[in-house]
């Protein structure tokens, strides 16, 4: 079996999602059997983050997610989508209200209604991925009320309970597996 490690350690926008991309499907193309995500973002674009999740789901090989520091926001859909998940013992997880940056400095109703409704969604989606992925947990988190009202930090040792992540350790990279790196901005 073997193993690339593709580190993420950037937010997530159309630039760091095409590079990962990239990355992914190269190292699949030269010959890895299984992918292990170093992952540590302060999130990013909702687009995005759900079309990471999507793409990683597709992926023809075993993927590990690793919370190599912090990882906030729509980086949290981003790990869900590893069937095995680490936390390092002193990472934390984010989970903060949806927010909608605005570009226009004139808009009518018909596109606020579009920019509510589309968020309306984006937090639907979150909420149904998140209970997906954390459906075995042993405290259930009450993610809509985190999303929509009122932050949550969570620590390594909870993200177990809560279902986020799987373990909790310190990771050592083998020195003969082959790294990929994606860089921001």
């Amino acid at each position: 079996m073997t193993e690339h490690i593709v580190h993420f350690h950037c937010q997530i926008d159309q630039g760091t999602t095409e590079r990962f991309r990239d990355c992914c499907l190269e190292a699949i193309d030269q010959g890895a059997t299984s992918l292990l995500l170093n992952l540590s973002t302060s999130g990013g674009s909702t687009n995005f983050g759900f079309t990471l999740y999507t793409f990683l789901k597709s992926l023809p090989v075993p993927l590990c997610a690793i919370n190599a520091g912090n990882i906030e926001s729509m980086g949290i859909i981003m790990f869900l989508a590893a069937g095995r998940r680490i936390t390092s013992p002193h990472s934390r997880f984010l989970i903060h209200p949806m927010n909608w940056y605005f570009s226009q400095k004139s808009v009518d109703h018909q596109r606020l209604r579009e920019y509510l409704s589309s968020l309306d969604n984006d937090l639907a989606r979150y909420v149904q991925i998140f209970n997906i992925e954390t459906a075995d947990a042993e405290t259930k988190l009450d993610i809509f009320h985190c999303l929509s009202a009122e932050e949550k930090v969570i620590a390594a040792h909870e993200s177990l309970a809560y279902g986020i992540a799987h373990e909790m350790k310190q990771m050592m990279f083998a020195d003969d597996v082959k790294h990929w790196k994606v860089s921001g901005g």
